[in-house]
């Protein structure tokens, strides 16, 4: 995919490419900012709440969000969405889903790199729809970029599974 979401003097954030798969896909993101003017509150705030083990806690007003808005006026973010799992595989939730899935950073006083994964089920439609980030932190408002959901529709059918 390779798209930029935000690109602003000092912040980075994008979309490397999406994994496809039967029932969802995985967007794999690049985040990159430099301190620049940023006080030491806010910059020890950023790359404290990524350094806890595990996933990061639930996000902020201020924190990095992600969300998804289909062309239905379906919309699926990251916020109250952490991952419980499905018990059953004939248990779904009743809307879209995006998850956080993970991922790593590495900071100093001048620059914080991170990388992101979040899973979206079910698979888009095939339309492009909308890829939305905010982190008010960053000074960074509700920004959307437009994702080509046939692609990624495209890709799923060609999709094998794991396991037999």
């Amino acid at each position: 995919m390779e798209q930029f979401v935000v690109r602003t003097d000092d912040t980075v954030v994008a979309l490397q490419h999406a994994l496809a798969f039967r029932e969802g896909c995985c967007f794999s993101l690049q985040l990159a900012v430099r301190r620049g003017s940023v006080d030491e509150t806010v910059w020890k705030g950023l790359t404290d709440r990524h350094a806890s083990r595990g996933f990061p806690p639930e996000p902020t007003d201020a924190d990095l969000k992600f969300g998804v808005r289909f062309p239905d006026g379906s919309e699926a973010t990251t916020v109250g969405n952490s991952f419980q799992g499905w018990a059953n595989p004939a248990d779904r939730p009743e809307t879209p889903r995006l998850v956080d899935a993970g991922g790593g950073f590495s900071s100093d006083d001048r620059y914080y790199q991170g990388d992101q994964r979040l899973w979206l089920w079910p698979l888009p439609p095939p339309a492009p729809f909308d890829f939305v980030i905010e982190w008010q932190k960053m000074g960074i408002g509700a920004t959307a970029t437009t994702i080509d959901g046939t692609a990624i529709v495209r890709a799923a059918e060609q999709a094998r599974p794991y396991w037999p």
